[in-house]
This record gives C-alpha cells, sequence and structure tokens, in this order.
C-alpha cells in the first residue's frame, strides 16, 4: 500500500512548485494546444507567479512513499461562486504515479482539510479530468454534487459541499 502524504507548502518550496508547475503546463498544452515561450517555459510569468503570491491561495506538495509526486492549489474564493466556496485552482500529479489511486486520495485529504462548498471546473477538451473529477466527488460525496456547464460556456462544474460529511 502506497502511503500518500499532504504538506501545506513554504517559501522555501516555491522554487520546487515552480519546476512543477512546468510539467503541469507542458501536459496542459497537449489539451489545450499551449505554446511554450522563446525562454523555453509554458505560461505567463505573473500569472503563475501569482499563485504563490495571492494570499487566497494555498499550495499543497503531494509526496507518495516519501518522494515529490504532484501538487494542488486551493483558492478560498472560487471563480464562479465568489466567496464562501473554495475551488481546486490546479492540481498535478506526476505520470508515474497516476492510475493509481494517488490523485483520488490526494483530492480527498485536500476536501477533508476545508469543510464547506467546493467549486471545480474543466475545459471542454479536458475530458481525463472530467472523468476523473466525476469519479472522485462522486465517491467522496456519495453521489450529492451537481455538475452544470461553466458560466462561461467552456467547460464543466462541479458543485458540492462537504461541511456535514
Amino acid at each position: 500500500m502506497m502511503k500518500v502524504e499532504l504538506h501545506q507548502a513554504r517559501g522555501k518550496d516555491i522554487p520546487v512548485l515552480r519546476r512543477l508547475m512546468q510539467l503541469y503546463l507542458y501536459d496542459f498544452a497537449a489539451i489545450d494546444d499551449g505554446a511554450i515561450a522563446d525562454d523555453g517555459l509554458y505560461g505567463d510569468a505573473a500569472t503563475i507567479e501569482s499563485f504563490w503570491t495571492d494570499p487566497r491561495m494555498t499550495s499543497f506538495l503531494v509526496r507518495v512513499d516519501g518522494t515529490l509526486a504532484g501538487f494542488v492549489l486551493v483558492r478560498d474564493r472560487a471563480r464562479y461562486a465568489g466567496d464562501g466556496t473554495r475551488e481546486v485552482s490546479e492540481f498535478f500529479i506526476l505520470r508515474r504515479h497516476r492510475r493509481r489511486g494517488v490523485g483520488g486520495e490526494t483530492a480527498r485529504r485536500v476536501f477533508d482539510k476545508f469543510p464547506g462548498k467546493w467549486e471545480l471546473t474543466q475545459i471542454t477538451s479536458n475530458v481525463e479530468a472530467q472523468a476523473f473529477w466525476r469519479r472522485v466527488i462522486g465517491d467522496y460525496t456519495g453521489g450529492r454534487y451537481e455538475e452544470q456547464p461553466r458560466p462561461d460556456g467552456k467547460g464543466v462544474m462541479h458543485r458540492f459541499d462537504n461541511a456535514r460529511r
């Protein structure tokens, strides 16, 4: 049995998060056709840096049997629902740990840390993420969640409340 650990990131972890973010964005580029910049990096640097400086964001590193396996970014104010609802802003598990239950266990631990209302969204083209979140949220809530189109029409949104879990 694998030991999945979730550790809140600290200032000293920002360089690690930056590097993991590049792996995440590289994977994501295959889904959203994102291009690499001339400097060899993916994504807008200012936006990425805001993940570590925004006081509404909480970053977690994921470890499996003591080895770095990914990260999760949680935002205190969901994009569409606003204040009082959290969202998983970014979620990344390294390929070698996927399809082994690491992602599901990580998500459950994150949800358990923050009882209350949640909102998760995925873009239309990210079909694998949609299936993953339907399965994980469905199992976690016993099927008590809402799924609807994102208000911007560019994907799917899942909402649930685990306050009484």
